[in-house]
């Protein structure tokens, strides 16, 4: 830990200190500062969470799901995804669920009959989150028959 000094500098006032940052970007970095004897030491690491790619919609036969399947990310510090959806190609898309686990790459929606839906997958580490995949939509014509949107 840090304190202000009488002469207006910093000085260390403990043996250790963990900073935690995160940056719109989705990236995320990690700096941990030890102090021994008056001497400082610092290592900083980062990464950043890659978008999920491959994004698929498929009608489930003679039902109203949507399967949603995906590549994962690439990024080994995601913890899940977030499942976005919306009726206009291009959005605004709202959140619909989340999935746990980074290598968890499939969500099951229901729509009704002739809906248009189109989706897109964040990848997520807490309130952190990638660009959005690619977007795959499907119009249910009617129960289990669906074509690309």
């Amino acid at each position: 830990m840090w304190r202000l000094g009488l002469d207006r500098r910093w000085q260390a006032a403990a043996t250790a200190c963990v900073l935690v940052a995160a940056a719109a970007s989705a990236q995320a970095a990690r700096a941990s500062f030890t102090s021994t004897a008056g001497s400082v030491s610092a290592s900083v690491t980062s990464g950043s969470l890659a978008a999920p790619t491959s994004l698929t919609a498929t009608c489930v036969s003679l039902t109203s799901n949507v399967t949603l399947a995906w590549t994962a990310t690439a990024s080994t510090i995601a913890t899940g995804y977030h499942i976005l959806r919306s009726s206009t190609s291009g959005g605004p898309y709202s959140l619909i669920g989340t999935v746990s686990g980074r290598t968890t790459t499939t969500y099951t929606d229901t729509i009704a009959a002739l809906q248009t839906q189109y989706y897109v997958i964040e990848a997520s580490r807490n309130n952190w989150t990638s660009p959005n995949s690619n977007q795959a939509g499907v119009h249910n014509i009617s129960l289990g028959v669906c074509t690309s949107a």
